[in-house]
């Protein structure tokens, strides 16, 4: 992969950045995401604020906002420049109200628009929690930051501040690989010997969802629905039982989802599984958002047991991953795509699995230590607004979060008002409801587990 020319002010956008600011609709968005780091230890703010500066030089996403072209959305980078924060001050509270005031905090900063044409498409604030804990919140357009960044953006500060502290600490490497570097390579990539495996999974029905019926000017926005805690003790069987029939963690769990989901479901379907992207080389060490999403078609013929749905999900996403292409190019490419708006599921279904935090600790000049760690915001209060779906926020995205414990958490993202309250209660404790009938009939089709739906 070709690094694009140094000083360049127009870059390419990647496919998923330019749904995005399609569906947006508008010059304006508030689909933004918080990254929180809390410091504990004697914070240097000069030495915190040359460290955002260095972040700015290091990452083009830092100092990029999207412009229109004859050739439709791309990206437009900016020379590096000193950014601005603020600091707040929350060390007047008392200490259990400071966490609750943090959280109102990212929420209210999150739910200000950005102007998706004006750069930078980010903002920092320090929080004062107390004398020796602050906490760096910034504020993410999501169409410049993907999960994979929260881990970049973490190990930068951490180096850039360790370095502004002991000049024998070399700063981090340079990223070989820019937002703009990869979009430019997305085109290059084409369907290829992909071709007829792609046309076959193009054919799957969408699913038969219970939407409200909509306007076209209604307005429409995402929200997060919690969804019932699957305890170890319930999680543990299942995944041995998908094991049984070849399947990881994640197809297991992505197979409960489809089981939970069979009243609206026909022959197949076709699910959009998220994917980092970061074992495209020199992507690793890439702030910005260059995540995709991999269509899986599951066949659901002949009414499965789970076990089986299970095995099928994987052996599906196996062969997904080994024809994967950009979506972006599935959509441009494929004919049926084309027939459908250039929508190829409806349905997403992410998986997370997460390891213990740890923390990153500095011991600066005086003997004392800076403790760095990523503080977790919950993101459910959001309401991000839109004008139409994009591979980034389908109908329904089921987010289940897999805990080192063994316990799985999660969220469904739901359209409204396309659907109604009832009909998100329905779909949220359905997902209990299969794994409580899996676990008391293994053998049984899933069609026939006593799921709620439509009828």
């Amino acid at each position: 992969m070709s690094a694009v020319t140094v000083g360049a002010e127009v870059l390419p956008a990647t496919y998923l950045q330019q749904e995005w600011v399609a569906a947006v609709g508008a010059e304006e968005s508030n689909h933004n995401i918080p990254h929180a780091i809390e410091i504990t230890g004697p914070l240097d703010l000069d030495h915190l604020a040359a460290v955002l500066a260095a972040l700015v030089e290091r990452h083009e996403t830092l100092r990029t906002a999207f412009v229109r072209t004859a050739g439709g959305i791309a990206q437009r980078v900016t020379a590096p420049f000193r950014p601005g924060w603020e600091l707040e001050d929350l060390s007047h509270l008392p200490r259990p109200a400071r966490r609750a005031a943090l959280e109102r905090l990212a929420v209210r900063r999150c739910e200000q628009t950005t102007d998706l044409f004006t750069p930078p498409l980010w903002s920092a604030v320090v929080v004062r929690m107390a004398p020796g804990h602050h906490v760096l919140l910034t504020v993410w357009h999501h169409a410049v930051f993907d999960g994979w960044s929260n881990a970049v953006l973490l190990r930068d500060v951490h180096q850039l501040y360790r370095a502004r502290l002991d000049p024998t600490y070399p700063p981090p490497a340079a990223v070989p690989v820019q937002p703009g570097d990869y979009a430019a390579h997305e085109r290059t990539i084409g369907l290829g010997a992909h071709a007829g495996f792609w046309g076959e999974q193009s054919a799957a029905d969408p699913p038969r969802l219970p939407r409200e019926r909509t306007g076209p000017g209604d307005p429409l926005w995402l929200e997060a629905h919690p969804l019932p805690l699957l305890g170890a003790e319930t999680t543990g069987p299942l995944l041995r039982i998908g094991a049984r029939h070849g399947a990881k963690p994640a197809s297991t769990l992505r197979a409960l989802v489809l089981a939970s989901l069979t009243p609206y479901l026909g022959d197949d379907v076709t699910i959009g599984c998220v994917t980092a992207n970061r074992d495209v080389p020199g992507l690793a060490h890439t702030l910005g958002l260059v995540s995709d999403h991999v269509p899986v078609r599951v066949d659901l013929r002949d009414d499965p047991s789970f076990g089986r749905l299970a095995g099928r999900v994987h052996e599906a996403t196996r062969q997904a991953h080994r024809h994967r292409v950009p979506v972006g190019v599935l959509r441009h490419e494929l004919p049926g795509a084309a027939r459908r708006g250039g929508s190829l599921f409806d349905i997403s279904i992410n998986y997370l699995p997460h390891a213990p935090g740890r923390a990153a600790t500095i011991t600066v000049p005086d003997g004392g230590t800076v403790t760095m760690r990523q503080l977790t915001l919950p993101t459910t209060a959001l309401r991000p607004r839109m004008a139409t779906a994009f591979s980034g926020a389908v109908p329904l995205g089921f987010q289940l979060h897999h805990a080192h414990e063994g316990h799985v958490s999660g969220d469904l993202w739901a359209h409204r008002p396309a659907f109604a309250s009832r009909t998100i209660d329905e779909l949220t404790g359905n997902l209990g409801r299969t794994a409580r009938e899996v676990l008391a009939a293994p053998g049984r089709g899933i069609r026939g587990l006593a799921v709620r739906g439509r009828g």
